[in-house]
């Protein structure tokens, strides 16, 4: 017996709350001739440049404190055989570090080159794929 009238109930709701929405489904609707613009993303596919840029310059500030802890390192070290081996680590860190920082610099210097164009040709001078 309860449920008659909660059915009833929600019946009722249902009806009166449809009805506004069918009564305005048939009066036209105003729309403004405006043109619509397309979401621009936040990162364009030349600003991922300075974003790789970054990530390679913390590579090689990573890199350059290691090499510069195991050149301190090796410093202690007593056995010749380690202190050498420490010491190649360390060299081989540097190299790479040098490596990172001019990538980095390569770059940054290519997302400025593109950032300075004029959109047409900084689309095609891109390296990002567009599907």
């Amino acid at each position: 017996m309860l449920m008659a009238p909660s059915r009833l109930l929600s019946i009722a709701l249902v009806v009166a709350l449809g009805l506004p929405l069918t009564a305005l489904a048939d009066e036209p609707v105003a729309t403004l001739d405006a043109p619509v613009r397309a979401p621009t993303p936040v990162l364009h596919g030349h600003r991922y440049a300075f974003v790789a840029g970054g990530v390679l310059a913390l590579g090689g500030l990573g890199l350059g404190f290691f090499a510069q802890g195991e050149a301190k390192r090796a410093q202690g070290l007593s056995s010749a055989r380690d202190a050498r081996e420490t010491l190649d680590r360390a060299r081989s860190a540097s190299t790479a570090a040098n490596v990172m920082y001019a990538a980095a610099g390569a770059a940054v210097l290519y997302g400025l080159v593109l950032e300075l164009l004029p959109d047409e040709a900084a689309d095609a001078a891109s390296l990002t794929y567009h599907f």
